[in-house]
């Protein structure tokens, strides 16, 4: 029976039972305030009052869930609520042969909601509580029809609690946000080269020194020298702390999936039992972000000392999946070490990328053998996929792709989707990340299936999940912060079937989920309601637009630096307005070289936005992209390199083009024939972001575009320039990378990222 012919049956069951909304005039279909979006929903206009309690009738509804809707009512609403066994204001209903987990609402003169499974009538709870509004000093639920059934059987968030520690009501926060929204996975990630977060009753010293850091590095990684915040930091959970948070995600449907890092991100595991690296030395807990040589040995000790940690974990974690990491593990230690030259000859093992397979799959056998499946990122497919394994693909889609090929279930995470470290919002007043640039609407737009894989592969595909990695988030207002709204664009992707438009969803963010968010006091991210710019390249240079989602939103222009630019339909002083256009002219020689700092004010959130453009000769010409960055870091396309908007570091993925393959190739025209004394391109280093320098530059120009000057072959650099001294109207750039990242850098084996903005040709 299909889905569609299921909904239309009960809405019609609906109907008939409703006479009064079957024959009304003002049965209209609305936008519906409930996040994730239900399949159905259908509001007749009107609205059913709630009093100062609401009568429940608890036939038919779980104790549990009771308890739950008591406190978030009144938690969210102020409304008591009151409870009998025959006929209420509100009243619950099993549902048979329907989809798995499904639920309906039905708000008429009383509200009757009706669920298949316990857990479908959770999630129609969280949805009632959703449907309620505030109607100056009372409160309302619209009368509507509710029907309703999640798309996928993994809706899943991450947590890193190793780079910094959170405690168990700040987890147990991060769960009730999860619950509310309707996801079910809760990833949890205990263990890493910052820190060992969970009690292993064996071997006290993984808590007693791994669970321990004596410094932490200030401000980005990436930032040269490194400098220090001494202290000792840390935090562990005790097995009774892990069986209660455990108990309380269980109460809200929620899985509770642990990942116990291996082979690589074992820095603070070696640090308490270094016989069971490769050199057999000892380490502290790491201090500084990134990935490190020190990674566990192969040898069959540190196999059986893995399982022994495992012995625990899985009496903690009922778990049908154990998450194993097996990402970013250099293999620069195992290939200088005795025992794991022996382990690859006495298995045949062609290659370091073998003998990752190899230890793998002794833990996938093990975990087999306890009646649990192991998940893990995308590396474990190196060298071969461990039989029973599910993929967990983080590097983009490739990696599910090929595990769906070969018939392995696949958890989709890639993080140009699904990365909420990363920066939401270009405005200069954003906390500080570890890059990337994952804007709500991109979000909003992920879809797990990949358009690539096949109707018959489509099935390996179990769901998708978010996942906050904390290098950059040390507390639980930060976390929030970077976690909301993105995990309701997320709820939307995991959840819903036919997801509305994204401007319908923004509209309805703002205008109630905001308000949840507010009772439930988050502190979300307001960045949709920052001012925006819009680059446009003009014939002359480029010009730039200042926008809000607030549709009459007016801008002052606070500050002006360096007012170089040709100001065609504003003063500088005066209040512009989302029609307005500032204008920046390359042909004005007064423009060359300077640079205009302009600070804009939003007058509805007071919110500035400070933006810089360097005015140059070749600013906002066109270019022709002979070789097409990669989408993943692909904003503003060839204006990007001829914006004026210098790419910042630390790096934010809007400002910059990426490409990840060999050769970079791109032509520039400059309209006329002039005297060019040198040519400038930026691009960046951020090692911990696999981001490297490529080798070498390869600049040609030419008066007519049929013979052309190589100039001499030049070695990259972040700020690169090269001398021209030439007459020229047309530049060609050929720029070389490496093929694969060397040995023993972060993301060793793989292709290294080339990050380019901006360009400068200077006259």
């Amino acid at each position: 029976m299909s889905r569609n012919f299921i909904n239309t049956l009960v809405f019609l069951l609906f109907l008939i039972g409703n006479y009064n909304f079957l024959f009304s005039q003002n049965t209209v279909t609305k936008q519906s305030p409930i996040v994730p979006n239900p399949s159905v929903y259908i509001a007749t206009g009107e609205d059913f009052n709630l009093d100062n309690e609401l009568l429940i009738n608890t036939t038919n509804l779980p104790l549990e869930i009771q308890n739950y809707l008591t406190i978030e009512f009144r938690k969210l609403y102020g409304i008591s609520l009151r409870y009998t066994t025959s006929k209420g204001q509100l009243n619950f209903k099993t549902f048979r042969n329907v989809p798995k987990d499904s639920y309906s609402i039905n708000v008429a003169d009383d509200i009757t909601i009706t669920y298949s499974s316990e857990q479908s009538c959770f999630y129609a709870v969280n949805s009632f509580l959703q449907l309620v509004k505030q109607n100056q000093d009372s409160f309302v639920i619209p009368k509507c029809f509710v029907d309703d059934a999640p798309k996928f059987e993994w809706r899943g968030m991450h947590l890193d609690v190793s780079r910094h520690f959170f405690s168990v009501d700040e987890v147990k926060r991060y769960i009730d946000l999860m619950a509310f929204y309707k996801f079910n996975k809760f990833h949890w990630h205990l263990t890493d080269d910052q820190g060992w977060r969970i009690e292993i009753k064996q071997f006290p010293k993984l808590t007693e020194i791994g669970a321990w850091r004596d410094s932490t590095v200030i401000g980005h990684a990436n930032s040269k020298p490194n400098q220090y915040s001494k202290g000792k930091y840390g935090g562990f959970y005790t097995q009774a702390q892990i069986k209660d948070i455990v108990k309380y995600a269980t109460d809200r449907y929620i899985s509770v999936i642990p990942e116990i890092e291996m082979p690589g991100h074992a820095r603070a595991a070696l640090a308490a039992y270094p016989e069971y690296s490769c050199t057999g030395l000892k380490h502290g807990v790491e201090g500084l972000w990134g990935v490190f040589d020190d990674i566990y040995c192969s040898k069959m000790e540190t196999i059986d000392f893995n399982k022994k940690i495992l012995d625990e974990v899985l009496s903690l974690f009922p778990s049908e999946y154990i998450h194993i990491g097996g990402d970013e593990a250099p293999k620069t230690r195992w290939k200088e070490c005795e025992n794991c030259q022996k382990v690859m000859k006495e298995n045949g093992l062609k290659d370091e990328h073998a003998l990752q397979s190899y230890f793998i799959k002794q833990i996938d056998v093990y975990l087999t053998s306890k009646g649990r499946k192991l998940i893990g990122w995308d590396e474990i497919l190196e060298g071969g996929l461990s039989p029973n394994a599910t993929v967990m693909s983080w590097q983009g889609e490739s990696g599910g792709l090929e595990a769906a090929k070969q018939k392995h279930a696949v958890v989709m995470s890639p993080s140009s989707h699904c990365y909420f470290d990363h920066y939401q919002a270009s405005s200069s007043t954003e906390p500080l990340a570890i890059g990337g640039f994952l804007t709500l609407e991109k979000v909003y737009s992920f879809d797990p299936i990949p358009k690539e894989l096949n109707i018959q592969d489509r099935v390996y595909i179990l769901g998708g999940q978010a996942n906050v990695w904390t290098e950059y988030i040390p507390n639980i207002k930060q976390l929030e912060y970077m976690a909301f709204p993105r995990m309701l664009a997320m709820s939307q992707a995991l959840w819903t079937t036919q997801k509305p438009t994204y401007v319908d969803f923004e509209k309805e963010l703002v205008v109630h989920q905001f308000k949840l968010l507010d009772r439930l006091k988050v502190n979300y991210s307001k960045a949709i309601m920052y001012p925006k710019i819009d680059y446009l390249r003009t014939k002359n240079g480029i010009g730039i637009v200042v926008h809000s989602i607030v549709a009459d939103e007016k801008f002052e222009l606070e500050k002006v630096e360096k007012p170089s630019f040709n100001n065609h339909t504003v003063t500088i002083h005066n209040q512009i307005t989302q029609k307005d256009t500032l204008y920046f002219d390359r042909t004005r020689k007064s423009n060359f070289t300077k640079i205009s700092t302009i600070t804009v004010k939003a007058e509805t959130l007071k919110k500035a936005l400070r933006f810089e453009i360097n005015s140059n000769s070749t600013i906002g010409l066109p270019v022709n992209l002979i070789t097409k960055p990669n989408p993943k870091f692909n904003n503003r396309e060839n204006l990007a390199l001829f914006d004026g908007v210098r790419g910042s570091r630390p790096w934010k993925g809007d400002e910059w083009l990426g490409f990840d393959v060999d050769t970079i190739q791109f032509e520039l025209d400059l309209l006329k024939s002039s005297k060019i004394k040198k040519m400038n391109i930026g691009f960046l280093m951020a090692k911990s972001s696999w981001i490297y320098l490529p080798q070498h530059v390869e600049i040609s120009v030419s008066k007519d575009n049929a013979n052309w000057t190589a100039l001499p072959k030049a070695d990259a650099t972040e700020y690169f320039t090269q001398k021209v001294n030439k007459k020229a109207r047309y530049i060609k750039v050929q720029i070389i990378a490496d093929h694969k990242i060397p040995e023993g850098q972060p993301g060793e084996g793989f292709h290294p990222w080339t990050f380019i903005d901006e360009v400068e040709v200077i006259k």
